[in-house]
């Protein structure tokens, strides 16, 4: 995998784990669930800033700041947007302070809200971090298997296995008088 490739799948992952957290999170505390239409566009939004954001190499800086991009952008749009409830007043839980007021939503999320977002935010970034490491133990592994297993199977190599096809009936097709073709010299 080639470290762009790599950096693409971080920031994906980055952005979709932030954002399901920050909607579980927001719904537990006892706000409206966003639509997951809504979470999908803002998981697509925050993948190529998040794919940025993480860097070449794993770091918790860059994992950090892909999650809290990630994490504002589903703000805003959760802000602007709402709850996926009907009749439901979008986002009222939120601070006076406004820069844009939208329905009853605000931008700008006051004190607690913004602590709330850095709880999620550190949970996500050490379940990311840790997930990563987790995972490149488990292939480092399976590699150190591989070859044992494949010395195993060295005996099956011998062995010719082809392809069996099953056998299909074939249903006769009735026969057209012009289908049937003459031998010989083409008539004149």
């Amino acid at each position: 995998m080639t470290t762009r490739q790599l950096r693409v799948l971080r920031g994906g992952a980055a952005a979709s784990v932030a954002v399901i957290a920050s909607a579980a999170a927001h719904t537990l505390a006892g706000g409206g669930a966003p639509s997951a239409w809504l979470m999908v566009a803002a998981v697509l939004l925050a993948w190529p800033l998040a794919a940025v954001a993480v860097g070449r190499r794993l770091t918790v800086w860059g994992m950090s700041l892909a999650v809290l991009v990630s994490q504002a952008l589903f703000h805003v749009a959760f802000a602007l947007v709402g709850t996926a409830a009907p009749g439901a007043v979008a986002h009222l839980h939120h601070g006076a302070l406004s820069s844009m007021p939208m329905g009853g939503a605000t931008l700008v999320p006051d004190a607690q809200m913004t602590a709330h977002h850095l709880v999620a935010a550190l949970v996500t970034v050490i379940a990311l971090h840790r997930g990563e490491r987790m995972l490149r133990a488990i292939a480092r592994g399976i590699v150190r298997l591989l070859p044992a297993a494949a010395a195993d199977l060295a005996p099956l190599e011998a062995v010719s296995l082809r392809l069996i096809r099953p056998a299909v009936a074939r249903v006769p097709q009735p026969v057209h008088s012009t289908d049937i073709f003459r031998r010989g010299p083409p008539e004149r």
